[in-house]
């Protein structure tokens, strides 16, 4: 299990966890992004429908914002199939005419429909803030969240996390070795969520990564999305 930092200008810093596995050298700067597969165009729910489907990548994100939407346009790029959840029809629609298969995800439902879809994907990436009095909304689903991950084609899970779990750092440069103090609620519930996802991935013997962002990454705004990208492409091999 890892924990990856991504500061401001430079690549990701796997950072130290109970389940920390090694990365190594990054590869060179100019590596490009690979294509992965070819071009699927079609979404089974089956898993069992067709076998050469379930050789593929496919990529389930819970919470469709602006970072996990620019991934998902990249990894479709590259021919993995995308799916996942959103919180409003409009913006449902809009992600369906980009080809994205979505569902409509509300924290305050005591059960999430179609939670089972999750057997058909090799990897989930939890792009869902944790929210105050709850926590993280995804989690507190327990055992149906268990039994939905398990037994199927999941791999991988990945969590967005942020840098706000190193509290006040006094503006030092944070690294793999600083300790997590976070100061406020918000900040407390994230450092939770990683521990929670983390540990659920230990359980059910799948690959897990938590990514603490240092800002929202992607086109316009105040990161270079080349890092998210970069960092994703080494952690999923």
């Amino acid at each position: 299990m890892e924990i990856c930092q991504l500061p401001e200008g430079f690549p990701a810093i796997p950072l130290r966890s109970d389940f920390n596995r090694t990365l190594g050298k990054l590869p060179p700067a100019h590596l490009q992004w690979p294509a992965f597969l070819p071009r699927v165009t079609a979404l089974s729910n089956s898993p069992s429908e067709n076998s050469d489907l379930e050789s593929r990548n496919r990529m389930f994100i819970l919470g469709m914002g602006f970072v996990a939407q620019f991934l998902a346009r990249e990894l479709k790029n590259e021919g993995w199939v995308v799916s996942g959840t959103c919180t409003s029809m409009k913006k449902k629609t809009e992600l369906e005419q980009n080809g994205f298969d979505v569902y409509l995800f509300d924290a305050n439902e005591p059960e999430v429909r179609n939670m089972n879809s999750l057997k058909c994907y090799t990897h989930l990436l939890v792009s869902i803030p944790p929210l105050m009095g709850i926590g993280d909304p995804v989690l507190q689903r327990g055992e149906s969240l268990r039994s939905a991950m398990m037994d199927g084609n999941l791999q991988w899970v990945g969590y967005l996390s942020s840098t706000s779990v190193y509290g006040d750092c006094g503006g030092a440069y944070v690294d793999e070795d600083h300790p997590t103090s976070p100061i406020n609620e918000l900040a407390k519930l994230r450092l939770a969520a990683e521990e929670g996802w983390l540990n659920l991935g230990h359980d059910l013997g799948l690959a897990a990564q938590v990514f603490r962002l240092g800002g929202i990454y992607g086109p316009g705004r105040r990161f270079d999305w080349y890092f998210l990208l970069f960092s994703f492409y080494i952690l999923i091999q």
